[in-house]
């Protein structure tokens, strides 16, 4: 048995170690596949707005351009050593005009092929105006794209703070791939380099702090889910354990109540077979007076045997059925009395007994039967688990809306590791296979459950070899 249930627990726990396992590899799977995601929207968010504000600034400069066309005047000194021609642009328009309107009635005249070229020479020239105006405040345009690149980042939920560079780039030396992969190369939580005035060389490029606060968002409900999955794996594995405990002690219990039923049918079925062999085999019909005496003894043996039974169908029954409580009023020191004289009188030995009332005269609302019997359960216990000169102290209380009673004895005492589970159907003390004491661990499961059905509670408080006491607290 003890073998399977520890290969139960290995089996249980190689599975929970498993789950907890997958479940982390699978939460570390989806922490980068939102880190990648947390990459791509930030390039995606800055090549947005970089767009969006280039756009901007060709639409209003082509709005300016129309209104005013002698707003610009550029010289050979603001440009780069390839910018005569655009001075020519800026600064001769109506040549400019001209020569676009011969080319337009070119274009109406021609072929394909002189269309498509003067689509490319405009564009060209269009380019070009918007490169030459892209040649001032770019520290002006730089705030502008922070504000909105953080649109951006707040459309797509990112809220983590971030430091927006700008640098010039020299590709003097590079082949085209190499220039490709300088701008593509980028460490993590950094954007790509992105174009922001290539007439000047400049970039703009993005860094970001972690972006915890961004992945955990994204990721709540996959958190949650995988929380709760594995708090319910974790309660129904130690459900499932203690179970499996549980069963594991009352198999051990029934084993020990079987072995003390056993031991205790025994004892009378022993004397009544032996008076009945002493009448038949050593003429004890012939004495009237041991005749009479051994009848006696098998009586009584019977009836002890008879009782033993009617306990255990009683439990049994009690186990089926809840027990229904008729509270009455009740005097508490007529109550007590009889208790006292009863076993006073079934005891085999001299018991010292010690009542304190201090409820008086005052009746309690309670079930005198059935707490009677609870009180009597708690003496007996008191006076079996004694020495030859027992004491029992018996003390009623009542604190508030509340009944106390506690038994006192000077008895053997319970160890601390048993206390908690004395009030369990069928369990005793272990004594090994001494049987001194007779009992099925039946009597205080029943007081713990009258005590309970008053709405009470009771507790214990014992040391070895110093005594018990049992406290008992009704509503009343």
């Amino acid at each position: 048995m003890r073998q399977r249930i520890r290969n139960i627990l290995i089996l249980m726990c190689v599975c929970i170690v498993g789950i907890f396992l997958f479940q982390g590899y699978w939460l570390y799977n989806s922490y980068h596949i939102q880190l990648d995601q947390f990459n791509k929207d930030i390039n995606e968010s800055l090549r947005t707005a970089v767009f969006n504000k280039q756009f901007a600034d060709a639409r209003r400069y082509f709005r300016n351009y129309g209104r005013d066309r002698d707003s610009f005047r550029m010289t050979p000194r603001d440009l780069p050593p390839r910018g005569e021609a655009l001075i020519r642009i800026y600064n001769g328009r109506r040549d400019t005009t001209t020569e676009m309107g011969k080319r337009r009635r070119e274009f109406r005249q021609g072929n394909d092929s002189s269309r498509r070229e003067y689509a490319d020479t405009l564009a060209r020239q269009i380019s070009d105006l918007i490169l030459m105006n892209n040649l001032t405040d770019d520290s002006l345009k730089l705030v502008k794209l922070d504000s909105l690149f953080n649109a951006e980042l707040h459309s797509r939920q990112i809220m983590t703070d971030y430091v927006l560079d700008t640098f010039h780039m020299d590709f003097n030396g590079y082949s085209r791939e190499g220039f490709r992969d300088s701008l593509r190369k980028r460490p993590p939580l950094q954007t790509s380099k992105i174009p922001f005035n290539p007439a000047s060389s400049l970039f703009v490029q993005a860094k970001f702090q972690s972006p915890l606060q961004y992945i955990l968002t994204r990721m709540m409900w996959t958190l949650m889910g995988s929380l709760v999955l594995l708090v319910l794996t974790t309660v129904c594995f130690m459900y499932m354990l203690r179970t499996i405990l549980k069963q594991k002690r009352l198999s051990e219990v029934k084993n020990d109540f079987i072995n003390n039923m056993t031991h205790e049918l025994k004892t009378p079925i022993a004397t009544v077979y032996a008076a009945v062999e002493a009448m038949q085999n050593f003429n004890a019909l012939n004495d009237q007076r041991k005749t009479q005496t051994y009848l006696d003894i098998s009586k009584q043996e019977l009836q002890r045997l008879s009782d033993l039974v009617e306990k255990v169908l009683h439990i049994a029954a009690e186990e089926k059925e809840e027990i229904e409580l008729f509270r009455e009023p009740t005097d508490l020191s007529e109550m007590m009395d009889s208790i006292i004289t009863n076993h006073q009188l079934k005891s085999g030995r001299p018991v010292q007994f010690r009542f304190d009332n201090l409820v008086g005269d005052q009746q309690v609302n309670v079930d005198r039967t059935h707490l009677s019997n609870a009180v009597s359960n708690l003496v007996d216990n008191a006076i079996k688990y004694s020495g030859e000169q027992p004491n029992v102290y018996i003390r009623t209380a009542l604190e508030g809306s509340r009944l106390v009673i506690r038994v006192k004895d000077n008895g053997i005492g319970i160890p601390r590791v048993y206390q908690q589970n004395i009030f369990d159907t069928f369990f005793r003390v272990p004594t090994g296979n001494l049987h001194n004491v007779k009992g099925f661990g039946l009597g205080l499961s029943y007081v713990k459950k009258v005590v309970e059905l008053h709405g009470g509670t009771i507790t214990l408080n014992s040391e070895p070899e110093k005594g018990s006491e049992f406290t008992i607290q009704i509503l009343v």
